[in-house]
């Protein structure tokens, strides 16, 4: 079986990314994988899992690329320059849509697939729908969702040709019942594929985690909870001055490097930055609790991660959350109200304040419920 993947992002920065990268290095002999993805121009194409390099067909952004312009991001704000799909003018869009027909083609063409499975229920999607002639397949990640409020002027374009895939895979019931409502896709063409997780990879640490240590992995962005969580930290350090704060991963923009600039002036907040597959893993083994409070997520995986590593967590109850792990993590789980928000991902204005108190108690429950119990198969299944 000869699959295209396409991803109109960078492969390997997002969760989307690595789900790519899962599914194309998990194939077996009679699997064979080329990946189509947008890259800085001023960068080589990347290496994918299980891809032969020839194999990888890119877009190029930026200065001297196909695209004059920076990767447009399913998130507002990315771990990487990148622009808004909300701000993009008319000129830009059709420049965009140029070049992604012209690849997409190019691809169908070298590749000969015989399904293309294509990441996020968005313009990339519509131009693959419209060029292929073999079964589409579409990711749905949550976030062609989320763009489907915040730029609904692509909205119908997007939903005229997604409503004709093949199928789709969605994380959780929530998103199957949302994707089926937004694409007018009949029930049996969904299918709840949920995610997985490299279990050679995550796994305890025999010696115990750093006491009073909180981890939290994510873009540097409003919509994943970065702002309010550096509140509630500061509140839970006066109880637990020796109480330490990692942030790891990053952001670009004004946004980004506002909280940036916050967290290295807060005492007890440390910068780790963007780590390595290995940096990683020990980061969540040497952390009491992993933090994410999201305000807007899929089924995050990177909670099964860190559930592998040995962590406590806490995190907002999104929907993913409860539909899928509350019940199985509940035992290392310390869940976080949702907020009232403004649009599909910006808490409510009057509900700040509230959000930030619950993330706290959340905060200070998981720290003095001290270290986490081993994981169990049935946690991780």
């Amino acid at each position: 079986m000869k699959v295209l993947q396409v991803t109109t992002q960078r492969p390997g920065w997002t969760g989307s990314g690595r789900t790519l990268e899962a599914l194309s290095s998990a194939a077996g002999s009679d699997w064979e994988h080329a990946v189509l993805c947008g890259v800085p121009a001023d960068e080589p194409a990347p290496a994918v899992p299980g891809v032969a390099p020839e194999r990888v067909h890119a877009v190029r952004f930026g200065d001297g690329g196909e695209v004059p312009f920076p990767v447009a991001g399913m998130s507002d704000v990315m771990p990487y320059t990148s622009s808004v799909w909300s701000s993009l003018g008319s000129l830009e869009l059709e420049a965009w849509r140029s070049a992604w027909r012209h690849a997409i083609a190019a691809a169908l063409d070298a590749e000969r697939p015989d399904v293309v499975h294509v990441h996020h229920a968005w313009l990339g999607a519509a131009l693959v729908r419209e060029a292929a002639e073999v079964p589409v397949v579409l990711h749905g990640h949550g976030t062609g969702l989320r763009q489907m409020v915040l730029t609904p002027s692509l909205r119908q374009e997007v939903v005229a040709a997604c409503s004709q895939v093949d199928a789709l895979c969605a994380l959780h019931g929530d998103h199957a019942a949302r994707y089926r409502e937004a694409l007018g896709l009949a029930p049996e063409l969904v299918h709840v594929v949920g995610a997985g997780y490299a279990a050679e990879r995550f796994g305890p640490d025999p010696a115990p985690a750093d006491p009073d240590t909180l981890l939290f992995v994510g873009k540097w962005s409003e919509a994943k909870g970065l702002g309010p969580l550096l509140e509630a930290f500061e509140r839970v350090r006066v109880r637990r001055p020796r109480a330490v704060l990692r942030l790891a991963g990053g952001g670009a923009g004004p946004e980004a490097e506002r909280l940036r600039e916050r967290a290295a002036a807060q005492p007890g907040v440390e910068v780790l930055g963007r780590l390595s597959d290995a940096e990683l893993v020990r980061a969540m083994q040497r952390a009491q609790a992993f933090v994410l409070p999201s305000l807007y997520e899929g089924l995050p995986l990177v909670l099964v991660e860190a559930a592998a590593a040995g962590c406590r967590l806490v995190a907002t109850a999104l929907p993913g959350v409860l539909d899928a792990l509350a019940e199985p993590l509940a035992a290392r789980m310390h869940l976080v109200p949702l907020p009232r928000l403004e649009g599909p991902d910006r808490v409510a204005a009057g509900a700040h304040a509230s959000f930030v108190a619950d993330l706290e108690a959340g905060l200070e429950q998981a720290l003095a419920a001290g270290p986490a119990p081993a994981p169990t198969e049935a946690e991780l299944a």
